[in-house]
């Protein structure tokens, strides 16, 4: 098995994501990384059934997941707002194991450069939480 599969974001082919796992198909791609944060590939609608589906339409088609994108457009500055954001980045980190991926891909906004600054520090305890966090999912 490829170590880094040549893949492409499911979401830029702008149709279901049937049509685009074909798409993906014809393209001769091994990977897919799809947009887990919302929508019918994220962690609250991909439950049970539905992800067996996916599952098994990727098989089908020999693809396999690349990566998952867990970028919420939101930056991770915030304490309060980090309480939701770390939950939700754990669904998915969660989401990407059992689909049989190690990759997730987010942003966490613009770091400050200087490091002593306090939402520097917040950012590096979202980052340390989740790193902490998908460590103990292997």
């Amino acid at each position: 098995m490829e170590k880094f599969p040549l893949g492409v974001i499911l979401e830029s082919f702008r149709t279901d994501y049937l049509t685009a796992l074909n798409n993906a198909q014809k393209l001769g791609v091994t990977g897919v990384q799809a947009y887990a944060t919302d929508g019918e590939l994220s962690p609250s609608f991909l439950t049970g059934e539905k992800k067996k589906r996916f599952i098994h339409e990727l098989q089908s088609r020999n693809l396999r997941i690349s990566a998952l994108v867990g970028d919420f457009g939101i930056s991770f500055s915030d304490v309060q707002r980090n309480q939701i954001l770390i939950a939700k980045s754990k669904q998915i980190l969660e989401l990407a194991k059992e689909l049989g991926t190690d990759i997730v891909t987010t942003h966490v906004g613009t770091i400050p450069a200087d490091e002593t600054s306090d939402i520097y520090k917040i950012m590096q305890e979202a980052c340390f939480e989740l790193s902490e966090y998908a460590n103990q999912l292997d």
